[in-house]
């Protein structure tokens, strides 16, 4: 008797085990910008120099979650019902045959965005604002627009400056550039328009002729 419940026993931690291991992640890190204070979009219709358009956001509408093929990797614009759930998040427009581009960090740089959201997640989940639990650590193509949109520069700028060289005075990249002053310094990077440390090893030449190539005037390692 004590044998068969021990097997009884046995089998239902088995069955518990596998019904959990089975059980599907949901998708995303869960970033909330609602939650962080962000939720107005603001982009460009037709040109780069046309006015800012500002929408406030629609946190109910799931362009991922709808149409014939929700997909939470994929926002299928081609959907009609798709781009009004994407019209009502992001703004009128935004989701039709206009060109249009966010006021944040724009498509080229997206998959710096997905970093910088998977970087939270492992090692600041506070900084995201929603729930992460049972997330499979993936964001989703509406986080990383919700980000583009709302220009929420707190977590891409705190992954930058934690874990990328030259965006931090800790994490000074060595240069030698003729154009900058030697030693420690700091510029703007003119991309992402932020603080750039460095350590210049250029030193500027005696004043003689001919003038060496720049590269024998940087100070050694």
């Amino acid at each position: 008797m004590r044998f068969g419940t021990t097997l009884a026993l046995a089998a239902v931690a088995t069955l518990t085990f596998a019904a959990s291991a089975g059980a599907q992640r949901r998708p995303g890190v869960g970033y909330d910008p609602q939650a962080r204070a962000v939720n107005v979009s603001r982009y460009q219709l037709d040109t780069l120099t046309s006015q800012y358009l500002s929408h406030n956001m629609d946190f109910t509408a799931h362009p991922d979650e709808v149409g014939r093929n929700p997909n939470p990797y994929y926002i299928d614009l081609s959907d009609p019902v798709v781009v009004a759930a994407y019209e009502r998040r992001y703004g009128p427009e935004t989701g039709g045959r206009h060109f249009k581009r966010f006021q944040g960090p724009g498509n080229e740089v997206r998959s710096i965005l997905r970093d910088a959201l998977v970087w939270a997640f492992a090692k600041h989940p506070e900084y995201l604002g929603g729930d992460t639990s049972n997330r499979n650590g993936e964001p989703t193509e509406v986080e990383i627009t919700d980000m583009q949109a709302t220009n929420d520069r707190g977590i891409w700028l705190a992954y930058f400056q934690n874990e990328l060289d030259g965006f931090s005075s800790e994490r000074r990249v060595t240069i030698c550039d003729a154009s900058l002053p030697s030693g420690e310094g700091d510029t703007v990077e003119p991309f992402w328009g932020i603080p750039y440390y460095f350590v210049n090893r250029y030193e500027t030449p005696p004043p003689f002729s001919p003038q060496l190539p720049a590269d024998f005037n940087c100070r050694p390692q």
